[in-house]
């Protein structure tokens, strides 16, 4: 008996350790679908949530929107001071803006930001002009007063302080009429020894101008060589006024600067 006993009991061990080795054998192969109590699942940076839908891939960049159409109305009114590349191909006191002035495209109708309110511009003037016939440009009194000069002052070779010196008294004046004003820099020249003198210009007016709350457009920027120096092919005719193409982009330029401004100036 006592040898029967021990073989069942055996029998019975054997049993259970196949029982044990199956099971665990199962649990292996099971897959695991639950997380143990206690433990977060890590979820990925960016991954959308449960139900949401899924974001777009962080690869695509929007491009930039179109800029929105600002009522006439609601624009402020502009008056422009400068020498024939403001006055352009046109009589000022007609009213009438043509093409080749460089802001014709900153008062259209879709892409424009300012209302015109008339300008004082004549051929062959310089800064020291301008000073002068600032009270001009002045009456009525507009939203902002933008001035384009330089280009005859680089020609007479006329230093950069004197020339800044002529934009403060301009600035002196806008502040006393409480008008805010925006000067332009100076376009390039075909003459790389003026282009110089206008490059330095440019840098005196806005050094000038970050020290005395007045608004740099920097017209002259799209139309630079900025290898080469100069003018970029096809912008000029004549080394000194912009093309019709050219003072399209110089009006773009102004018009993103202009834009951030509020439309009450």
């Amino acid at each position: 008996m006592g040898s029967a006993a021990a073989w069942v009991w055996r029998v019975v061990a054997a049993v259970a350790a196949v029982i044990v080795l199956l099971g665990v054998s199962l649990a292996i192969a099971a897959p695991r679908t639950a997380t143990p109590a206690g433990l977060a699942v890590p979820v990925p940076e960016n991954s959308p949530s449960p139900g949401s839908a899924p974001s777009a891939s962080p690869s695509v960049v929007a491009a930039d929107p179109e800029p929105e159409t600002i009522p006439i109305e609601q624009r402020p009114v502009a008056r422009f001071l400068g020498d024939s590349i403001t006055r352009g191909m046109t009589e000022p006191s007609s009213g009438v803006v043509g093409e080749y002035s460089w802001f014709y495209n900153l008062i259209d109708d879709t892409e424009g930001v300012v209302r015109y309110g008339g300008s004082v511009a004549e051929n062959g003037m310089s800064t020291a002009w301008m000073a002068g016939q600032v009270w001009t440009a002045l009456y009525p009194t507009p939203d902002i007063l933008i001035v384009h000069g330089g280009t005859n002052d680089v020609s007479g070779e006329i230093t950069p302080p004197v020339v800044v010196n002529n934009l403060e008294r301009i600035r002196l004046a806008a502040e006393s009429a409480g008008v805010p004003l925006a000067v332009c820099t100076v376009p390039p020249r075909a003459d790389l020894a003026a282009d110089a003198r206008a490059l330095a210009v440019n840098d005196a007016i806005r050094a000038w101008a970050s020290g005395n709350d007045v608004i740099v457009l920097d017209t002259a920027a799209p139309l630079r060589d900025p290898v080469l120096g100069g003018w970029l092919p096809g912008y000029t005719t004549d080394g000194l006024h912009p093309t019709p193409e050219a003072a399209a982009l110089m009006s773009e330029s102004a018009a993103k600067v202009l834009r951030e401004i509020p439309l009450g100036v």
